[in-house]
């Protein structure tokens, strides 16, 4: 019976395409990961039909992948996509190796623009400059008293000010500090520029409002980067519901190249009707069921939550953004509501917290997360698996933090920092990402990053804390399969498969266990999306 299905099942194959020819694409001339038997795919309405050992059938479309290695579409489990978009436009201070550098920078970026007018950006960080302190509203001052400035840290949990921008947010010594945040002070208790968490929102409640033009323009820009990347999907750390209507607007237009799993911002004009309404999930481009809480600040600016205090501040352990009074009481909202709850923790003392207020009120059926998790008592680890909660990291966060994040958490606890390899050897699934623009969205890098445990440069020669880095396959299910599952999408994407969606990574080479420095050489030749094309390299 078998051999005849065999026989006929071409000719069968033939008389579908034949009735379906103009929504039937074969991807032709490839090499499919972990499938050396097949060479063609065939695709229709989006979805995979068949996986075929050549290209040798009669379809009404047939593209040539140019013997590229295909891969599943790579996931980005975090991200902020507006965020991208916006920091395409603004100052880029990523890599700035002085305040005097980056100076410069912002004093190029001002040029033509008109006084009154606000100068944002992002990406200093004071740890990669030649005197690692924090900067000052006064340094911004010699470059402009007649632009309004503020400039986020790498980490986004800190930001450099102007003194005009504190005036219109009518800072001075008088005012307070915030909860969940902080204004450095200098010795007499005036304001020196630098505020941390909570406090960014004294300034940047007084920059204009980004208009839907502004937001359709940034996801544009921002998409047409990751598809260049091969990326097919995202999970967007801090989703707003004027963000989610103009997605909706853009799929009805055919115009979004992404998949977008969000997760509403922690604002009740954000998800009070969603939470009315329940999760949405039917839609196959863009699903509404997860909300993002911030718990703590970051490593970078001290304000990550730490049991003990830092190693090289000792008067400080970080900060909790809300209570973990209100942090539970979310927890329970979103839980009852079927939500996803994803939290933001960083150190032990907020990996704590969360895990504490999971169990006491959270649903254990859902998949809730904890967004980056980079700091976790050895006592915690077994606590994701025993509470079904992800940790959902971003392995170049681990090699951007590691030449200062010994000095800032001691040698005694870096058996706990970013942990990759504990949470797998638990069967915990750790789903990879960026959290760009913090980082670079390429998920190459973080591929990279995630089986070396080394910096671009290939630094340290033998990896950082080694014992904690992924295998290749580990490495390439975290930016596939367990992107997936963490956004309850196991069983529709992460792979190639049959009657999975037609998202495709196509790469120039075969990531190799055997040669893990050529991976970074990897590039991307085709980005396909429920089976179309959405990037093609021209350097083929």
């Amino acid at each position: 019976m078998f051999k005849l299905f065999k026989l006929l099942f071409p000719v069968v194959l033939i008389l579908i395409i034949s009735c379906e020819k103009n929504t039937m694409i074969l991807y032709t001339n490839c090499n499919v990961y972990e499938r050396p038997d097949i060479k063609a795919i065939l695709c229709n309405k989006g979805k995979i039909i068949q996986l075929l050992p050549s290209g040798n059938i009669n379809s009404g479309k047939r593209i040539d992948l140019k013997g590229g290695w295909v891969y599943p579409g790579f996931i980005d489990s975090h991200m902020h996509l507006t965020g991208l978009g916006w920091s395409l436009e603004s100052v880029d201070l990523v890599g700035t190796t002085s305040k005097l550098d980056a100076l410069k920078k912002i004093k190029e970026g001002i040029k033509n623009t008109p006084k009154g007018t606000w100068v944002l950006g992002r990406g200093w960080d004071q740890n990669d400059w030649s005197k690692s302190e924090y900067p000052k509203a006064t340094d911004l001052d010699l470059i402009s008293m007649d632009h309004p400035m503020i400039f986020r840290r790498i980490d986004g949990h800190a930001a450099w000010a102007n003194t005009l921008a504190m005036k219109l947010a009518n800072i001075s010594e008088n005012t307070v500090d915030v909860n969940g945040g902080i204004i450095i002070r200098d010795d007499i208790g005036y304001p020196t520029g630098i505020f941390i968490d909570n406090a960014l929102d004294l300034i940047e409640s007084q920059i204009p409002e980004k208009t839907e033009q502004d937001i359709y323009r940034q996801i544009i820009k921002a998409q047409t980067m990751l598809n260049k990347f091969g990326i097919t999907s995202i999970h967007d750390a801090g989703t707003s519901k004027k963000e989610i209507k103009i997605l909706k607007k853009m799929i009805k237009n055919e115009e979004l190249s992404i998949r977008v799993y969000t997760m509403l911002n922690n604002n009740p004009k954000d998800y009070d009707s969603f939470l009315e309404s329940g999760p949405e999930i039917e839609n196959p481009f863009i699903k509404v069921q997860s909300i993002k809480i911030y718990l703590d600040g970051a490593l970078g600016s001290r304000g990550a939550a730490l049991l003990e205090p830092y190693s090289d501040s000792p008067s400080e352990n970080g900060l909790l953004i809300i209570k973990p009074s209100e942090h539970k009481s979310l927890v329970k909202k979103f839980s009852k509501s079927g939500f996803q709850v994803n939290t933001h923790g960083i150190g032990d003392r907020a990996i704590r917290i969360i895990l504490d207020n999971y169990e006491e009120v959270a649903n254990t059926k859902i998949r809730n997360r904890i967004e980056h998790s980079q700091i976790v008592h050895p006592d915690d680890v077994p606590r994701f698996k025993e509470l079904n909660v992800i940790p959902a990291m971003q392995s170049t966060h681990c090699t951007s933090d590691m030449p200062w994040v010994e000095e800032r958490i001691g040698l005694e606890r870096m058996h706990e920092a970013y942990p990759w390899k504990s949470f797998i050897k638990l069967n915990i699934p750790v789903p990879g990402g960026s959290d760009a623009p913090i980082e670079s969205p390429n998920p190459i890098e973080g591929i990279y990053a995630s089986v070396t445990r080394k910096n671009k440069n290939g630094l340290p020669k033998k990896g950082w804390y080694s014992e904690q880095k992924m295998t290749l396959k580990e490495a390439i299910k975290s930016y596939t399969e367990w992107g997936a599952y963490a956004s309850y999408e196991e069983k529709i994407k992460g792979k190639i498969k049959e009657n999975f969606y037609a998202d495709f990574t196509v790469l120039d080479q075969e990531l190799k266990s055997t040669n893990l420095e050529m991976i970074l050489d990897a590039r991307v030749l085709f980005t396909i999306l429920n089976g179309k094309i959405v990037y093609q390299s021209n350097e083929q």
